[in-house]
């Protein structure tokens, strides 16, 4: 009920935007809202300015994905909020291109994902502050595009009992993520307890975790659609790619690590770090577990290899990301 609710309040925010196409939001001045949760508030006056319109509409998403309640542990309420949304993009698309009938609602919320992006590039603060807004307006824009490629990825699903995998798959891989991203950040914590550089590092690595999934389904898109070789393959075989991530992390909690800090605060942030790689390889055996059973039913002998090896790539990746706190 949350999320319906949620879905027909923004839905009533982007038609109220929306609905005098004849000004040009260029030549408007707003008065910026005061609600420090919102986009808006974090957002500067020249883009705000160029684009009032879609800075309403990210910001529908920013405060969703920043909800105490996100991520649940099923994903459910979370891949209708996102359908929805995808719906409210293709809306905005649409207004602004009178052909494009032929495109999918995929494409469209991609490209309106893409006109964000440039959106706010056109004033980039690079302070501490600035860097770590910047990263969390982009952090917003990776949340949906993960979950749209999940969406993508479903649409071309050909039976129930692969949608069902590919599902399992997501929420076992968005468990593995969360852990991960506490861990990096209590590692970049630990290494700059103190600093103000902890914070556009931090914010800046769970990009880099963010990325490692779009990409890995951005790649099986393609590869369902095509078999002749058109795309990058740097996985290795893949029990060494785990023992790698693990043995990285094990390495991190050593370097980032300062035995002199005697701070309550720094020393509960280690434990618990401790802790968290102690329960990590269980979350990641069920990520692989649940990629094998998705791989199994999806991949023909020839790509078999190559599914397996999309798997070590993320964690290749990941192993990297936690051994670049600097």
């Amino acid at each position: 009920m949350r999320s319906i609710v949620i879905f027909f309040l923004s839905a009533l925010i982007f038609i109220s935007c929306s609905c005098d196409t004849k000004i040009d939001s260029r030549y408007q001045v707003f008065k910026k809202t005061d609600n420090s949760k919102s986009l808006e508030f974090w957002t500067s006056d020249t883009i705000l300015n160029t684009n009032y319109q879609l800075v309403q509409l990210m910001d529908t998403l920013y405060q969703f994905v920043r909800s105490d309640s996100f991520p649940s542990e099923s994903l459910k309420r979370e891949i209708m909020w996102m359908e929805n949304y995808r719906y409210q993009l293709c809306s905005y698309f649409d207004a602004k291109h009178s052909q494009s009938s032929n495109t999918s609602l995929f494409a469209k919320a991609d490209s309106v994902i893409s006109e964000a992006r440039a959106l706010w590039s056109i004033d980039t603060n690079y302070s501490t502050m600035g860097m770590i807004i910047k990263n969390d307006v982009e952090r917003t824009r990776l949340i949906f595009e993960q979950f749209n490629e999940y969406g993508k990825l479903q649409s071309i699903c050909k039976t129930e009992n692969q949608k069902k995998l590919l599902y399992t798959e997501f929420v076992e891989w968005v468990k593995l993520e969360q852990q991960f991203l506490m861990i990096f950040a209590n590692c970049v914590n630990l290494h700059f307890w103190g600093g103000s550089i902890a914070g556009p590092v931090r914010t800046g690595g769970y990009l880099s975790i963010w990325q490692c999934h779009v990409d890995l389904y951005q790649k099986e898109n393609v590869m369902e659609d095509r078999y002749d070789g058109g795309w990058e393959n740097i996985g290795t075989f893949l029990d060494p790619a785990r023992e790698l991530l693990m043995n990285c992390c094990k390495q991190a909690l050593t370097e980032y690590y300062t035995p002199e800090e005697n701070d309550n605060e720094y020393i509960k942030i280690y434990e618990e770090t401790k802790y968290l790689m102690q329960t990590l390889p269980q979350n990641v055996d069920a990520w692989i577990k649940a990629r094998e059973l998705w791989e199994d039913e999806m991949s023909t002998d020839f790509l078999r290899q190559t599914y397996s090896r999309n798997t070590s790539e993320v964690l290749i990746k990941m192993a990297n990301i936690i051994s670049s706190v600097q």
